[in-house]
């Protein structure tokens, strides 16, 4: 399965959401994907303190 681009999921959330302006749904989009990160890494840092990494 090929990535999807930020111009791809921008454009689906407008869909979704037509009161959003492009500005706003590659925000959001941006938020998300930095949320996401930063809690893959606070759950890998968890798995590392429980199994003593």
């Amino acid at each position: 399965m090929t990535p999807e681009t930020l111009d791809e999921l921008t454009d689906e959330l407008l869909r979704l959401a037509p009161g959003l302006d492009r500005e706003q749904a590659a925000a959001v989009l941006r938020r998300a994907y930095r949320a996401g990160l930063d809690d893959g890494r606070h759950e890998t840092a968890e798995g590392r303190e429980h199994s003593g990494w």
